[in-house]
This record gives C-alpha cells, sequence and structure tokens, in this order.
C-alpha cells in the first residue's frame, strides 16, 4: 500500500470513529512551519518542515479514546538522477506519525483506580523540560534543540488513589532506543587511541535487546501527594538504558601504516533508577527540584586487536551516581518573567566521573497588550570548574514571537554557541543558527 493509500485510510478511520463513537468527538490540531539556516559557511538550511497534527478525543461515563498522529513534511529534495525526478518521496519528502494512541478506563476493577493502555507519553519530574526523573520514555534527539523531547511507547499504565496518595505502576512490555541528532548536528565519528595509531574507518552495529519480557520490557512505580502545600513524588524504573555502549571493539590494520579500522558492536545495559521531586512556591516564586539515583550494571567490552589477541575494557561501571535539577520561576510587577536552572547531568551523561553542569536562564517579556513577546534564552555548559575557561561552552539567542490572532503565532529567532570542542555543546560551535517558525491551533 502506498503511503498516499496508508494516510487516506488513517483519516477515514479516525473520521468513522469520531461518527460512530458511542461517546462525545472533540476534534483539533496544530500546523506548524519551521524553517533554519545558519548565516555563516557554506551549510545554508538545516531545517526544513511543515507538520499537521492531528488529534482526536472520544468521550464517555467511563473512558476516554485519546489519538495524536502527525503528518511531516521535512528535509529537502534528495534527487541524484533524472530517474529519480518521478519519486515524489525524493522531491517532497515526508511521513505519517502516530505519536499517542490509548485508552483509559476509569473504574476498572476498582472504583479509586483508572488504566490506560496504548502508545503514551508518560512524563514523570516537576522540572522545566530537564527531567532527571523523566526515564521510561526514549529521549528524542531529532531535533536536539528541542531539550526534553521523548518518543511515546506503548505501555500498561494504572493509577490507584488510596486517601491523599497517587500510587502509579508502568509496564513498558518493549524497548526503543533513543533517537540520535539530526544529520546536521552528527558528532564526528571517533575512538580514544593510543597516540602512535590513527583512525582510519569507524564503523558499527547496534544490538537491541532479545523480544523477551525479562530483556526488553521496563517497569517503573511512582507515589505521589500533596504535602505542606508542595507537589512531591518518589519513583523507581528498572530497564535498558536507551543510549547504547560499546559491547565489543575489532580493531583491523588498515593498508596505510599506523592506520586502523574499528569496528565496534553497541549493546544497551540495564540501569535502576531511584527519583524525588518536589514542586511548589515559595511566596511568589515557583520553585521545583529533582534528584535521581542511577544504579547501573556493569558494562565491559572486548577489545580484539589481533587473531587471538583480546583484552577486557570497563565501559561504564557499576558504581551508582546522581543527577539533580534545581529551578524556579518568578514574574515582576513589570511583566518580565524569569525562569532559572541549574542541571548536573545531562541526558547522555553517565557514570561518577562522566556528570556536566548547566546553567539556564529564560528571560521572556509581553508587549503591545500581549500581541508581541520578547524572548532571551542564554545558557552556560560547565565540564570542569577547575578549568572553566577551556572546558565550558555558552549558547542562547534571542527569539520575537508575534500574536496576530489567538491561535496563530509567528517567532524569529537565533541560536548562537561557543565553546571548547571537548564539551557536549562545544563541539558545534560552528552552527550557529537563525530560524522562522509559524504555529496555528485550531
Amino acid at each position: 500500500m502506498s503511503r498516499t493509500n496508508v494516510l487516506v485510510a488513517a483519516l477515514v478511520a479516525t473520521m468513522l470513529l469520531a461518527g460512530s463513537a458511542q461517546g462525545t468527538p472533540e476534534l483539533g490540531g496544530v500546523l506548524t512551519a519551521d524553517n533554519r539556516w545558519r548565516p555563516g559557511g557554506d551549510d545554508g538550511y538545516t531545517w526544513n518542515e511543515v507538520q499537521l497534527g492531528l488529534k482526536l478525543d472520544v468521550r464517555s461515563a467511563d473512558a476516554v479514546f485519546h489519538s495524536e498522529s502527525r503528518v511531516r513534511y521535512s528535509g529537502f529534495p534528495d534527487v541524484q538522477s533524472s530517474a529519480e525526478l518521478q519519486d515524489s518521496d525524493r522531491i517532497q519528502p515526508w511521513r505519517l506519525e502516530m505519536y499517542e494512541a490509548y485508552v483509559d478506563l476509569y473504574g476498572l476493577m476498582l472504583d479509586d483506580m483508572d488504566v490506560r493502555i496504548g502508545k503514551q507519553r508518560i512524563a514523570w519530574g516537576t522540572a522545566d523540560k530537564l527531567n532527571v526523573v523523566d526515564n521510561l520514555n526514549p529521549d528524542d534527539f531529532e531535533d536536539i534543540l528541542d531539550l526534553g523531547r521523548k518518543i511515546p511507547t506503548t505501555a500498561v499504565r494504572v493509577d490507584y488513589y488510596p486517601g491523599d496518595f497517587t500510587v502509579t505502576g508502568v509496564v513498558v512490555p518493549v524497548f526503543t532506543p533513543a533517537r540520535s541528532p539530526s544529520s546536521s548536528w552528527q558528532v564526528p565519528a571517533s575512538f580514544p587511541l593510543p597516540p602512535e595509531l590513527s583512525l582510519g574507518t569507524l564503523t558499527d552495529e547496534v544490538t537491541l535487546p532479545d523480544e523477551r519480557p525479562q530483556d526488553t520490557a521496563s517497569i517503573g512505580l511512582r507515589i505521589r501527594r500533596e504535602l505542606l502545600g508542595y507537589d512531591c513524588s518518589v519513583s523507581y524504573v528498572y530497564g535498558p538504558d536507551d543510549w547504547p555502549l560499546p559491547s565489543a571493539v575489532n580493531m583491523t590494520p588498515a593498508d596505510t601504516p599506523g592506520t586502523v579500522d574499528i569496528h565496534t558492536t553497541l549493546e544497551y545495559p540495564k540501569q535502576q533508577v531511584v527519583g524525588m521531586d518536589i514542586a511548589g512556591a515559595v511566596e511568589d516564586v515557583g520553585v521545583w527540584a529533582e534528584c535521581a539515583l542511577f544504579l547501573p550494571a556493569e558494562a565491559t567490552y572486548t577489545a580484539v586487536t589481533a587473531p587471538g589477541d583480546t583484552s577486557l575494557h570497563l565501559a561504564l561501571s557499576d558504581d551508582p551516581y546522581v543527577k539533580y535539577v534545581v529551578g524556579g520561576d518568578y514574574t515582576f510587577r513589570n511583566g518580565l518573567y524569569v525562569n532559572a536552572q541549574y542541571l548536573h547531568g545531562f541526558f547522555t551523561d553517565r557514570g561518577p566521573d562522566g556528570l556536566e553542569d548547566y546553567f539556564l536562564v529564560a528571560l521572556e517579556r509581553d508587549f503591545l497588550h500581549g500581541d508581541l513577546r520578547a524572548r532571551l534564552a542564554f545558557a552556560a555548559e560547565i565540564a570542569d570548574f577547575g578549568d572553566v575557561a577551556n572546558r565550558s561552552a555558552f549558547f542562547g539567542g534571542p527569539e520575537l514571537t508575534y500574536y496576530p490572532t489567538d491561535s496563530a503565532e509567528i517567532a524569529a529567532g537565533a541560536l548562537l554557541l561557543e565553546g571548547d570542542s571537548s564539551t557536549q555543546f562545544g563541539q558545534f560551535s560552528d552552527n550557529d543558527e537563525a530560524y522562522v517558525k509559524v504555529r496555528y491551533s485550531f
């Protein structure tokens, strides 16, 4: 079946469901257009996307069906020969995504128990996008600038309400790996080698967990309640890490003396995460904090340098480590909104010695009775407080958003990056971008 037929079938099914469901259908959506380019250098455009998101909710007395699908035209024409000019997917690449689709069943088995089944986003934590306790859905770094983006996964979620508590249990039966950044933000391939050797080619293969419940499933438990005016919770997650580690490295001498070709095998080790989070207000200042204790399984890889010549190396120790984030926001009398956060341990940081620190500040203020919003965001990455001058990066930029109607917005802005190439974001110091985005909700 062609992509066009798949889309038509999906839309027809949606309309039939909305028309025949024994409940009240609610249909809505959003249209977005996003273009980005790099003013300096030869890169030009780096992002070109128009996305149509459609949401459908059907409500009845004891159940709710929710779905969200996205039709995405993204990328650029990819034509290498005249024959490919007949291929619509190469001229205007697009795809259809099912973002979420689940059903909520209220009072299932017990009056104070709700069950959600289907593809769903399970968002835990109280911080603003930088959630260290949010570990059931894998990271989605397709758009690396959209921090905190996750991939919804198939799961069964049970919420039980004993007294003032909310107890949530989650089972994610099938593993989904994290999505790496788009090609314009890919990290150059590298591998640590002795000074006397240089890298030729670097290839890899990814081994997903075996498709057995004990290997591929994740489980989570969260207990939440309000205490002294603060929303508090503790949580636990067990399952495969969504970012892989090497399990085998094969080195082969290349044709050039002193050069080796490397092939790595990557696997997904298990981990446990114990989390705590809190959110509330101190006077008029909103505050939040999260802390996650990671208990990884030891991960090693076998290095093969010659037939019969192997050695075992540590990819990640089983030493516990802690990630945390604290933050707050406040709106001054003149309308200036301030949001500030401190993060210890980025999403991809692992191990006690592999955690970096981040400081993020955003300022916003409305003008023209709310029709115009100015925003300035700034972040600092500190890899080593003992050598800030050489082990840090800074990124951020201004954004101006115009709201011509209540349902439409037009934004223009820029992202500027600077820092040492050894840091997470400093390695992209040549990736300064400008962008224009349009959004319409209906």
